[in-house]
């Protein structure tokens, strides 16, 4: 997913309009338009207050895997070995719903468990 794409996809899982965001964020709505067409990148300072509105990370937004790695590493946390599956993983919480991570789950049990 490119920059553009995460915004859309986050901006419409907070049930924002481009003209909503823009007024959190202190940018006309054809600004955010060109952020989510990818023919601008924003300014370090907006790029922080859209992270903030959007509940996300600048790492996130930039596609910064070894930033959310990092950010997202314990000591127990599995890196998976597979960049591309790898990046699906950090990104999950930014992709989908709650209730969307929750039959994620509910999958991830049902095929775990051997009986079913």
């Amino acid at each position: 997913m490119n920059f553009g794409e995460k915004l859309v996809s986050l901006r419409k899982k907070h049930r924002l309009t481009q003209k909503q965001l823009a007024e959190k964020i202190g940018v006309t709505p054809s600004t955010v338009s060109k952020y989510e067409n990818d023919n601008h990148r924003p300014p370090i300072f907006i790029l922080a207050k859209l992270a903030d509105e959007l509940g996300t990370t600048t790492d996130f937004l930039l596609d910064d895997v070894a930033g959310l790695r990092e950010k997202n590493s314990v000591n127990a946390f599995p890196l998976i070995g597979n960049p591309e599956l790898e990046k699906w993983y950090l990104e999950l919480p930014y992709s989908y719903s709650e209730e969307e991570l929750l039959l994620l789950k509910r999958i991830s049990e049902a095929l775990g468990n051997k009986n079913v």
